[in-house]
């Protein structure tokens, strides 16, 4: 197979791949970007009332401009097509104002999956919403995703600061980043879940009162405890600037096994919502996740299965739980970009899924070493 490494250039003179629709907007520009391959989304949103591009689809498009050199970005008239050339990935530092129909976890994931693959390291400041309910938070990337990094050889250290916090409609959330780069990834094998250690947590509040936290931490240790005893979740107060410019509250909690398979889940409270009702929401959505099985949490298939191709030559193998939508949709993708085909193993036992694939062998000849 050899060492898939596309030139700069590459992207100019390979056919572009061409897809309809705005489904897996996000991923079809990532996985582009990384191949170096052109693409072409036609027909998006034609069919509603309101045609086009959304806010935050353009700036993501604006986001994938400020970490690449080169980038070329053609959109028609009506916003329903969208023509993307990639450059190199060079990360470096920049700010980015995130549209606050999404939150900046939105933006923030693209750049986990980007940055290991940049010439530079990525430190950044992405602005927005910190918290909301489409979309991971900070707090989830944060303590869910980041550590999986690790599994795939990156041993640097990533930084992730909340300076602010943000809730939506009017945000005001600020968040400072620093993402390492390598020059290759190692193959991954994390085929045990093993048993739960322990439930951590964290409820955040911003400009309600104080009791917030309390209520979400009681209401959902009243659930968890039943299920492990060991379960602390953190309380987060924030006042003042470092509230932003919405109130907000939420809980994010976090499920650690014996190997050191995590599982994730949130829930966001709003209008008319009892902080008890986030707390008992977050509780059982984390008790779901662990019963869907498998070493990582569902959220984070579609960045294991990016990372898992752009291995080097060897195998890799990963235990998940259910296969997400999310998930088979990048698997699709990665077919069309790299050519890689995924290998799924049923176990009936635990309704878990073996995902295995050989890596096409992605090395970052651009990365600056010092």
């Amino acid at each position: 197979m050899g060492v898939f490494s596309p030139s700069p250039m590459a992207a100019t003179s390979r056919k572009a791949l061409r897809y309809e629709g705005a489904a897996n907007f996000r991923y079809r520009l990532l996985c582009a970007t990384l191949a170096k391959r052109p693409v072409i989304i036609d027909e998006i949103r034609s069919d509603e009332e309101n045609i086009g591009l959304r806010d935050y689809e353009a700036g993501f498009l604006r986001l994938l401009e400020k970490v690449t050199n080169g980038s070329i970005v053609e959109i028609n008239e009506t916003g329903t097509c969208v023509t993307y050339t990639p450059g190199l990935i060079v990360g470096g530092r920049f700010t980015h104002d995130c549209a606050h129909s999404r939150g900046i976890g939105y933006f923030l994931e693209a750049l986990v999956v980007l940055a290991p693959f940049g010439k530079k390291p990525i430190v950044a400041t992405l602005r927005g919403i910190t918290n909301e309910s489409i979309d991971l938070s900070i707090d989830v990337i944060r303590t869910a995703m980041i550590p999986l990094l690790k599994e795939f050889g990156i041993e640097d250290e990533p930084e992730i600061k909340i300076a602010k916090r943000g809730a939506p409609p009017s945000g005001g959330g600020s968040v400072q980043i620093v993402l390492p780069n390598v020059k290759a990834l190692k193959a991954v094998q994390k085929v045990h879940a093993g048993a739960i250690r322990r439930i951590r947590g964290l409820a955040y509040s911003a400009r309600v009162s104080p009791m917030f936290g309390a209520r979400m931490l009681d209401s959902c240790k009243a659930v968890l405890t039943a299920f492990t005893s060991d379960v602390f979740v953190y309380t987060d107060h924030c006042k003042g600037p470092e509230a932003g410019n919405s109130p907000g509250y939420a809980l994010s909690l976090l499920a650690e096994t014996e190997t050191g398979s995590l599982y994730s889940a949130e829930h966001c409270g709003g209008a008319g919502v009892l902080p008890e009702e986030v707390g008992e929401a977050a509780a059982f959505a984390l008790l779901e996740e662990l019963d869907r099985g498998g070493c990582v949490g569902s959220a984070m298939q579609p960045l294991v299965f990016v990372l898992m191709a752009l291995t080097p030559e060897d195998v890799s193998a990963l235990r998940i739980g259910t296969l997400t939508l999310a998930g088979v949709a990048t698997l699709r993708l990665l077919k069309d970009f790299f050519g890689i085909t995924f290998k799924l193993e049923a176990d009936e036992s635990d309704r878990s899924v073996l995902v295995s694939c050989v890596g096409v062998g992605f090395t970052n000849f651009s990365r600056v070493v010092k």
